[in-house]
């Protein structure tokens, strides 16, 4: 039996974005090849609670959790100050004379806490998700003999864009994926542009997922359009650019889903508005839908609320960020447009043409089943883990 520690600093569990659903996904493909797993995670990245953490054990997801802080108790204030924030800053920013433009997330105690585990175990390998996560495997003798793989999620340098220079910012990334075995990308876009820089090998992960389950036809939907998101700032923008750009070129018969904490960020009220804050089971709110919805401006990566929805056969509207990490860019259940009036067109095609909407229900079932299908993508993964 392989072993693996599994290291992804929030909780798996809270399925309220796309990154959390990416790190479960793959914790159960391991779990499903009958690998030992040790899972780690940081208290107050993750917002864990002892509630959580019992829920996350007994998932069955890992062996063995281990959810250590980044940093201790300001009870003692003096304590703190000498024996946990100056030692840090100095770890923290090595080059402080010359600002690292890279987002640098490893405490000194947290790394102490990680190398405890590692010396107490015998592992075949090691998993990281983020890059801003990379340093705890750097100068670890540890990790040495391990395969080291890291699960970038994101091209950190183009989310960063606007605060750090990204030159800089592009080599240090570069730099610290290229301190593992193996780097996983989401998206085709961010295997080339790694592939390109990187040394080691980079290989495409694609997000997977269950075909559903229970797809019984709805002859009469609840909605005509869907729109899930969580309340990062990518979202918020798109949101915003959405109900004031497209919404009032919109009939007012048409019945809108919003769910996730993106509705805390909305002010827009109607009655042909459902709002709906968190949903334990998306199933029933996709099934009741007739097309989902992806406003996207800004921001990188695979939108896993777009693979989402092709899975259930539904076609879906948006910019060409919304398409971003897909396998196949076109014939692929999207509608794409990045103007207002065509971004409402393309809601209007598929509401009023039978034929259309078919064409687009069908190419979105055939992208799903052929690039992210969950047994199609394990096929992939055991290549790599179970040589």
């Amino acid at each position: 039996m392989k072993k693996i520690l599994f290291f992804m600093p929030d909780n798996p569990l809270k399925k309220n974005a796309g990154n959390r659903t990416r790190a479960l996904s793959m914790l159960s493909y391991f779990k499903s090849r009958d690998f030992e797993i040790d899972f780690v995670s940081e208290y107050f990245t993750g917002r864990w609670n002892e509630a959580d953490i019992k829920a996350f054990e007994q998932a069955g997801l890992a062996n063995n959790t281990y959810v250590i802080k980044k940093k201790p108790s300001k009870k003692n204030i003096l304590y703190y100050l000498l024996f946990y924030k100056l030692p840090n800053f100095f770890y923290q920013n090595k080059a402080w004379f010359f600002p690292l433009q890279f987002p640098e997330l490893v405490t000194i105690r947290f790394k102490r806490a990680f190398k405890k585990i590692l010396n107490k175990n015998n592992y075949d390998y090691i998993y990281i998700n983020y890059a801003s996560w990379a340093t705890l495997v750097e100068n670890n003798h540890f990790t040495k003999k391990l395969i080291k793989i890291i699960d970038t999620h994101d091209f950190i340098t183009a989310q960063h864009q606007k605060k750090n220079n990204i030159g800089q910012s592009f080599k240090e990334e570069i730099r610290r994926i290229s301190l593992f075995d193996i780097a996983l990308t989401i998206s085709v876009e961010e295997q080339y542009i790694f592939g390109q820089f990187c040394k080691n090998r980079v290989a495409l992960a694609p997000m997977m997922m269950d075909k559903p389950e229970k797809l019984h036809p709805i002859k009469e939907k609840s909605f005509d359009l869907i729109y899930v998101a969580s309340d990062n700032v990518h979202n918020q923008k798109s949101a915003n650019w959405f109900f004031k750009e497209v919404y009032p070129l919109l009939p007012t018969n048409i019945q809108i889903c919003i769910i996730g904490q993106i509705n805390e960020h909305l002010s827009i009220k109607a009655s042909n508005i459902v709002s709906v804050i968190f949903a334990e089971d998306l199933s029933i709110y996709y099934q009741n839908a007739k097309v989902a919805l992806c406003p996207m401006l800004t921001g990188t990566g695979t939108k896993i609320k777009v693979v989402e929805a092709l899975s259930y056969g539904l076609p879906v509207v948006c910019n060409t960020r919304g398409i971003d990490g897909l396998i196949n860019k076109t014939n692929n259940g999207c509608l794409v447009s990045d103007s207002p009036e065509g971004f409402k067109n393309n809601i209007i095609i598929l509401l009023t043409d039978k034929l259309a909407y078919e064409k687009q229900s069908r190419e979105a079932v055939d992208t799903f089943s052929t690039n992210y299908e969950k047994e199609y993508c394990y096929k992939n993964l055991d290549k790599l883990f179970l040589k």
